[in-house]
This record gives C-alpha cells, structure tokens and sequence, in this order.
C-alpha cells in the first residue's frame, strides 16, 4: 500500500475548524491544525482536495508507486490570513478616528478586501485552501 500523509499548519483564519481531506472524490478524513494525518492509497494517480463549507483547494494529482510515501500540505490562502484582522483593526480605527475626529472617510480602504474577500467565496471558492506535495 502506499501513503498519502496530510500535513496542516496553524494558521488565523479556520484556526478552530477541521478541514475535510478528500482522496478520488471520496472523504477520507478530517486535519486539525497542527495535525498530520496518513490515508492508505493503492498505488497509481490518485486526486487529492482539501474542503472546508463550500470553498475547497484546487485538486492536487498524485502518482504513487507501490510502498511509497508522499507528504502533503494543506492551508488557507495566504491573502486571507492576513485581510481578516487587517480588516477589523482598519474598522476599529475608523470608528475611532470617526468618534474624537469626525473623520468620516477611512472606511473606502476597506473596500478593496471586501470585494477580495467577496470573490474568492464566490468565484474563488475552489482557490480558498491551498494544496502542494513537499
């Protein structure tokens, strides 16, 4: 048998959610994070997918011969970990800078990761997780 091991980093964004690990179409398993998890496989190509809700990662293509092990990441895009607490820190200044200033206009910078975060859950949806061999 051969070995699919899944790797997942801790990341902000889903830090508290499991991820659900499919193998040829079929769900094979969840990954906390942190965690990293072995599936058996018989040998030949197999479709690796990471999904979370509705968004998923792209499907990854694995060739494994009979006995061998290959090693997997799975993680949230790197644009999102960072634009959630971007985003409510650029809220909170804005209120802030609205209450004792009467500065109005700081919001409009928030515009530009709401239409980001606006795609990628829609259109981008099957681009949320990101999925590469080690």
């Amino acid at each position: 048998m051969a070995i699919i091991n899944v790797q997942r980093a801790q990341s902000y964004t889903n830090r508290w959610r499991d991820y659900e690990i499919l193998i040829d179409g079929e769900a094979v398993g969840t990954i906390s994070p942190n965690e990293t998890k072995a599936f058996n496989v018989a040998k030949g190509q197999h479709t690796v997918t990471a999904k979370i809700d509705w968004c998923s990662s792209p499907d990854l293509i694995v060739e494994l011969d009979e006995n061998q092990t290959q090693t997997i990441h799975v993680g949230v895009l790197k644009q999102i970990d960072w634009m959630m607490p971007v985003s409510g820190g650029v809220i909170a200044l804005h209120f802030l800078l609205k209450i004792f200033l009467g500065f109005e206009y700081l919001l409009i910078l928030i515009f530009p990761v709401f239409v980001f975060l606006v795609y990628i859950l829609t259109f981008g949806r099957k681009r949320f997780l990101t999925i590469s061999e080690i």
